[in-house]
């Protein structure tokens, strides 16, 4: 079996697998060293994984069941069982796409319980030392603001890992990308703000109550509800996150000039 350690954010993760396929896949997303039958130091998160599960990719949809001493999320092309504690998973895909989007289930899930943080549906841009969050309704442009922001470094360019604790609100570099290859950068960045995004034909933004920019940013969050406790716990963050950073409206053109607005 071959097994591999990654750092993502503050969390150490140990995967294991017999797949091949599997393992180039995880050379390449993450940030790690590949090993066989190596010890770890403990990791906050070991995920055992097997290939050549169930069918093709169909829906979005996720069966969610907790029992006992685990929760269980079910789609057709992956299957993920995790102990409540969050401390190991075993994970059967049927291929690679599967898999990015149950690792995304997963960690998700994880951070979400141990009330570190979040990971929105969204890019962030490093610009001047600070993090910039640019999220909006499926097609509103997240992936353009990334493409129209080069050469600033991306953090994410479809999900974005924020740390909610502490003083300050963190992003992290995600390894849970779209249309770029993550740029490993290991330290967290401070968050200056968050955008609500808006293409239209003139450039402005406007900075937007907290309530109304929470309950914006509600439905794009990556989480599947299970349970009433780790909802609460989302809307908790959420409202940390609104005293801490500004979140603003920000209506933008198809090129990089709404930068002039922001800076």
């Amino acid at each position: 079996m071959f097994e591999a350690g990654s750092k993502i954010a503050e969390h150490l993760l140990h995967f294991k697998t017999n797949s091949e396929e599997v393992l180039n896949w995880l050379r390449q997303t993450f940030d790690m060293d590949v090993r066989h039958g190596s010890d770890y130091v403990r990791p906050d998160l070991t995920v055992t994984i097997h290939d050549a599960y169930g069918k093709p990719f169909e829906s979005f949809e996720v069966q969610i069941s907790a029992t006992g001493d685990r929760v269980v999320f079910d789609r057709v092309d992956y299957k993920l069982k995790v102990d409540k504690a969050y401390r190991t998973a075993e994970l059967h895909v049927y291929d690679m796409f599967a898999l990015k989007h149950a690792l995304m289930n997963l960690y998700s899930a994880f951070i979400v319980h141990n009330k570190w943080g979040l990971l929105i549906h969204s890019s962030c841009v490093i610009e001047g030392g600070n993090a910039y969050i640019f999220s909006g309704r499926s097609g509103a442009g997240k992936s353009t603001i990334a493409r129209l922001s080069h050469p600033r470094p991306l953090l994410s360019d479809e999900a974005t890992i924020v740390k909610v604790t502490g003083d300050e609100v963190t992003v992290y570099d995600s390894p849970f990308r779209s249309d770029t290859q993550p740029e490993f950068i290991r330290e967290g960045v401070p968050l200056a703000a968050v955008h609500l995004i808006h293409q239209s034909p003139h450039v402005s933004r406007e900075r937007t109550g907290g309530t109304h920019g929470v309950i914006q940013l509600m439905d794009k969050v990556f989480y599947w509800a299970y349970d009433k406790d780790q909802t609460k716990a989302i809307l908790r963050m959420y409202e940390q996150l609104a005293q801490k950073v500004p979140i603003y409206d920000l209506h933008f053109q198809k090129n990089n000039t709404f930068w002039e607005a922001i800076s």
